[in-house]
């Protein structure tokens, strides 16, 4: 794990935007005149791995640098897991109703692990978890930006029939159905870190919320000036002095699921 900086321009992002979120952000880091957390970067491959509004914030603001930590994307203490859609409210006949008349095919299966062989081959867009049962959506492409693709107007047609939808882990979606707080979750499959790759390099990117990235440790609270950021010096300087501010303060741990701004499910590294 390195804390440093690196030119904009040379990164690769691989989900989309939400431009609320965006302008929210950017608003923010003028205002603090500051760069707050590192976006998480694949040293390989300089594709953003965690921080995709806070990389198109500093393009925003037009900054040279930003700050990342680099980490060895390959190594297997770093996991990738999916965000389950989670249907809050209505009736699942009309959720059910929802998914026909968008030409969405379901099919009932029996027990879980049915569904993660269909999700793993590429041959589903999703499992559909509801009190009445398991259901898979079919799929026969194979490729997960098309798959993806088809789980963002899956979700659009049901933010237009007015559900509400929300996002959890895998298992926490699940939950909410058998406890009764919702309707219905959609379980999408999981993108692998090699299809993460391969469609940020082409230039291509996921719908939001398509990838959960767990890693062993995360930075935050390195604080760095804005004014280092904007390209008046090298990045080799810039990094001298980032090396030199960090190297000035304390930095307190927190134990994995510690609440700050969210839930984090990886120990944190505050600096102070």
């Amino acid at each position: 794990m390195k804390i440093m900086v690196e030119e904009v321009d040379k990164l690769h992002i691989h989900e989309e935007i939400i431009p609320g979120i965006l302008n929210w952000l950017v608003e923010k880091i003028r205002r603090d005149n500051f760069f707050k957390d590192p976006v998480i970067v694949d040293e390989k491959t300089l594709v953003v791995l965690d921080g995709m509004h806070r990389m198109a914030a500093a393009r925003e603001i037009a900054l040279k640098y930003i700050p990342v930590c680099l980490v060895d994307y390959d190594n297997n203490s770093i996991e990738l897991h999916a965000w389950g859609r989670v249907i809050e409210s209505g009736e699942l006949k009309n959720v059910l109703e929802a998914f026909n008349r968008g030409g969405f095919k379901l099919s009932p299966i029996e027990g879980f692990d049915a569904g993660s062989r269909l999700l793993n081959a590429r041959k589903a867009l999703g499992v559909l978890v509801t009190l009445r049962g398991l259901y898979v959506i079919e799929e026969g492409g194979g490729d997960i930006k098309r798959i993806y693709d088809h789980i963002k107007e899956i979700e659009m047609r049901l933010q237009e029939k007015g559900f509400k939808i929300s996002y959890m882990t895998e298992q926490d979606s699940i939950q909410a159905v058998r406890s009764g707080k919702a309707v219905a979750s959609l379980i999408p499959p999981v993108i692998t870190k090699r299809e993460v790759r391969e469609v940020a390099l082409r230039g291509e990117v996921f719908t939001h919320k398509a990838t959960r990235h767990v890693i062993p440790a995360r930075p935050l609270n390195v604080n760095i000036p804005l004014d280092w950021l904007k390209g008046g010096m090298t990045k080799e300087e810039v990094n001298s002095r980032v090396k030199w501010l960090l190297a000035t303060r304390s930095v307190r741990k927190l134990p994995p699921g510690t609440v700050l701004d969210r839930r984090y499910d990886e120990e944190l590294f505050v600096f102070e």
